[in-house]
């Protein structure tokens, strides 16, 4: 009957060997995908067009507007804390403070595509 010094020692080797196995595999994908990518830059292919298409944002920033109102009525980062500090519930707060994260990048989101 094996005491437990000899169990503890087969785990930590079987552990250890399968630790660096995973490091082999994972060296042999990376160094296929870096040749892949080399053998793609030297062969001629066709350039495909690529269309544009722009997305209305609009709905989803007035959806956010009706469903969280003291995040759209908020101009700048005090007015939204300011509004954040009546809510009760640490779950809305979260809720309001994701809404206002989203609000912003749909703006910036919305003036990039209005650039061109």
């Amino acid at each position: 009957m094996p005491n437990v010094n000899t169990k503890l020692a087969l785990a930590f080797a079987s552990i250890a060997m399968l630790l660096g196995s995973t490091v082999i595999a994972n060296s042999i994908v990376t160094v296929n995908a870096q040749e892949n990518q080399t053998q793609g830059n030297q062969t001629n292919q066709t350039k495909a067009a690529v269309t544009v298409t722009k997305i209305d944002v609009d709905p989803m920033m007035k959806a956010l507007r009706d469903n969280y109102p003291k995040v759209g009525d908020a101009k700048d980062p005090k007015d939204l804390v300011d509004a954040l500090k009546d809510i009760k519930d640490p779950k809305e707060v979260v809720r309001n403070m994701v809404a206002a994260g989203l609000l912003d990048d749909l703006e910036k989101f919305k003036a990039i595509q209005d650039l061109k």
